[in-house]
């Protein structure tokens, strides 16, 4: 279809550049014959309805002569300037422009355009939730929003597309209204811990990262559903260590680590997470800590840095520090260009 579409445009660009060149040119001579003819039947009717007596001969020569003189006006009016080629060249000439123009645009689409693009705005609810940072640039963000928004007005009952919804704002700064979206998804599957947990964090971030006893409570429930939920666990421990409960969070943070799964994508981050603490809290966790892995994992540039690179910060000045952490978040953004089907790396992300 697209194909047809494209030949059918072409061939009607095409047709519009060539009938300006080859079309006849006795177009004008005839609407002029045209009009004498109409003139001199009016002038033979005038002398008929004179010679009839219909009219009066004063009026009808009045009207003769007014004829008269538009006939001569029409006869008087000089020729279309003549072509400037002959009609056998300009036949040629418009074959060649239209045979230029129409290779040229197929070669230019051929370079540069897209025929293995599927998605546009319109489909945007309808894709995969772990393929919406490929489907979606950061340029059709709100676009995107904007759909999602209509289409859970017309379907208030899908959890999925609430929680699609909170995504969305979450990526765009907008946490106390992903709070209230994954919250629309969880009255709607009040079970789902993954629901809740991220209901949690976006109530977190729109307290300015405070977890506010109705987050923890968000928390809990998410636990009770799913006690493995990596999320809940890590920000009520969170909790535990804003309340001054410090060991204590530093106790679960390393449970955390110690049960998460060999390939987990947060489980770097969390690391680094608590080694920064007990380096700032001067606690010597080493020992506490489970064993890294031997071999390198393919992502683990993009987990974080390492233990001498933390110990390096210490020393920086704030602002050197914010360079440094803006650095790994970028490089974080780049990679996941290349890979933007990495839900781990976008969850590191966030």
């Amino acid at each position: 279809m697209l194909w047809a579409l494209l030949t059918l445009m072409t061939v009607l660009a095409s047709v519009g550049l060539a009938i300006p060149l080859i079309r006849r040119r006795e177009r004008q001579t005839g609407q002029r014959d045209d009009a004498v003819t109409v003139l001199q039947h009016q002038m033979a009717d005038l002398e008929a309805q004179a010679q009839s007596g219909a009219l009066a001969v004063p009026e009808a020569e009045a009207l003769k002569t007014d004829l008269k003189r538009r006939v001569l006006s029409e006869g008087r009016q000089t020729e279309a300037p003549a072509r400037p080629l002959a009609d056998r060249t300009l036949l040629i000439v418009a074959m060649t422009i239209v045979t230029v123009v129409t290779l040229a645009g197929t070669g230019l689409y051929l370079k540069i355009g897209r025929p293995d693009l599927k998605a546009s705005p319109g489909q945007a609810a309808s894709v995969a939730p772990s393929d919406l940072p490929s489907s979606h640039p950061k340029g059709d963000t709100s676009a995107m929003i904007a759909e999602l928004e209509t289409q859970m007005k017309q379907h208030p009952d899908n959890a999925e597309g609430w929680r699609m919804l909170g995504w969305s704002y979450l990526q765009t700064g907008r946490n106390a209204e992903a709070a209230v979206a994954y919250g629309k998804a969880v009255e709607l599957d009040p079970k789902n811990a993954e629901y809740l947990s991220a209901q949690g964090e976006s109530t977190v971030l729109a307290a300015g990262g405070q977890v506010t006893p109705a987050a923890e409570g968000i928390f809990r429930r998410a636990v009770a559903s799913d006690p493995d939920d990596p999320r809940a666990r890590y920000y009520l421990a969170v909790a535990k260590d804003q309340r001054g409960e410090h060991e204590a969070a530093m106790n679960d943070w390393i449970t955390l680590l110690k049960s998460a799964p060999a390939d987990a994508p947060w489980a770097a981050e969390v690391r680094t997470f608590v080694e920064k603490v007990a380096a700032d809290r001067k606690m010597d966790i080493s020992s506490r800590l489970p064993a890294v892995s031997a071999g390198p994992l393919p992502e683990a540039p993009a987990r974080g840095p390492n233990q001498a690179q933390v110990a390096a910060a210490q020393d920086m000045t704030p602002a050197d520090r914010q360079a440094m952490i803006e650095g790994m978040v970028n490089g974080l953004a780049e990679r996941l260009k290349q890979n933007p089907k990495d839900r781990g790396g976008w969850e590191r992300l966030m």
